[in-house]
């Protein structure tokens, strides 16, 4: 369990908090490229409990600054995007990505006032079809992570975001315990379903519910393997990537497989974005493929007929209609018959489970047990590195170090005893050109 001081520690994301802080140091993945357009409408974002407003200026530039205008406090999320900048229409004072005011036209010709006028504003970048915001205060601007798939073309990433209405710990947690697969995640009927058998993997996880987890500390974050035995004397081990401050990829399937990469994103203590991709390193998707991948349900893709109607709230495209209020659509039938949790949506049986925790989640009233090592160990991990942040002013070293994000998740059959983490090195290197095939 934790203590209430450190709970509070972990999960509060707001300016001033010893996290919020700590993200604020991070080039943090927010909106998709698509979702700005030139002069286009501005879009709503909310990230790390402020309301901020987003717009592509004529020229390609990005603005995202704070949503109340700093005149009286006009929302800008009206404001009019003309020649790069966005003007609020309550009195026609225009800012431009920088937050500085070049324009007040309600004021006299010869006043200076507008100079002395500054909204909040943060940096953007645009890179692998996402637009990357930096919070913090460090000059000249850290570099983005390296992560494998942002230079990868178009073709070879499939990409999509959810909200959820949790504190981002809670997804975060969810995504770094592979003890729940074999339970929320399961089939009644493994060995034979429609006819046909399923695949080795679950089988694996059917005999074995319980994995032996171990983890090992990273320079940029923590490799977690959770190993369950195998036919043969063997050892099946996947193996989850946590990067800091909240990336995270797991282990893929099968020969020349499609990998996978997601971001927690707080939107503020009680709500959090998940944004993800499904990548492979080697070749482009097949229109069936990618059709298949965007309308399916996953950790991060909210199936088509599951979508919420889009509204202008922040991130109003990326919510589903499987909610509390509708018991996330649970099939007591199903459940006592064909799945383990009778959910249809994969997202929803991890979300159905995380959101009846409570918004923020009273850790001194959990009972942690062996296979909880990787959250133990995460937990530790952020929140070191929020006190080294907030009490020696020692901002982490792989904010400025891209490369060390360039690692792979993995997913291996071992003979037992065989140390996963020495025999992987090789295979969660990011290497051009190679994908090493997965169990």
């Amino acid at each position: 369990m934790l203590s209430a001081t450190d709970n509070r520690l972990l999960t509060q994301v707001g300016p001033g908090t010893p996290t919020g802080e700590l993200l604020r140091q991070y080039w943090l993945p927010v909106l998709f490229d698509w979702e700005l357009t030139a002069d286009g409408a501005p879009e709503r974002v909310r990230l790390l409990g402020e309301d901020l407003v987003a717009w592509r200026n004529t020229d390609g530039s990005i603005g995202l600054m704070q949503n109340a205008c700093p005149h009286r406090g006009a929302s800008m999320f009206f404001g009019r995007n003309e020649e790069n900048g966005l003007r609020c229409v309550y009195h026609g004072w225009k800012f431009d990505v920088e937050g500085a005011c070049v324009d007040m036209p309600n004021e006299p010709a010869e006043s200076n006032f507008k100079h002395k006028i500054r909204a909040a504003a943060y940096a953007t970048a645009a890179r692998g079809g996402v637009i990357w915001v930096y919070m913090g205060a460090q000059r000249p601007l850290p570099p983005l992570p390296g992560l494998e798939w942002m230079d990868l073309p178009a073709s070879q990433v499939i990409a999509s975001k959810r909200v959820a209405p949790t504190n981002w710990l809670q997804g975060l947690e969810g995504e770094i315990d592979q003890s729940h697969v074999s339970f929320v995640h399961s089939r009644l009927h493994v060995e034979q379903e429609d006819g046909r058998n399923r695949n080795m993997v679950d089988r694996i996880r059917a005999l074995d519910r319980a994995p032996h987890f171990e983890v090992v500390e990273t320079d940029y974050g923590v490799c977690i393997g959770a190993g369950r035995t195998a036919p043969d004397n063997q050892k099946y081990w996947r193996i989850t990537q946590f990067l800091m401050p909240s990336h995270n990829m797991t282990g893929p399937y099968g020969a020349n497989p499609t990998r996978n990469w997601r971001c927690w994103v707080p939107i503020d203590d009680e709500n959090v974005f998940v944004i993800g991709c499904s990548f492979h390193p080697t070749r482009a998707f097949t229109p069936e493929e990618r059709q298949r991948m965007e309308n399916n349900a996953g950790v991060w893709t909210i199936s088509k007929e599951m979508r919420a109607p889009a509204t202008s709230q922040p991130f109003g495209r990326w919510y589903g209609l499987p909610t509390l209020e509708n018991d996330f659509f649970v099939d007591r039938e199903a459940q006592r018959t064909k799945t383990y949790a009778g959910i249809a949506e994969f997202w929803a049986q991890d979300s159905a489970m995380q959101v009846t925790m409570g918004p923020i989640y009273d850790r001194t009233k959990e009972h942690l047990g062996t296979t909880d090592l990787a959250i133990i160990a995460v937990r530790r991990r952020v929140a070191a590195a929020a006190r080294a942040l907030r009490d020696k002013g020692e901002i982490p070293a792989e904010v400025g170090a891209p490369a060390w994000y360039q690692v792979r998740s993995d997913a291996v059959l071992l003979p037992t005893g065989q140390p996963w983490f020495e025999s992987t090195m090789e295979r969660r290197k990011a290497k051009a050109g190679a994908n090493p095939d997965c169990v």
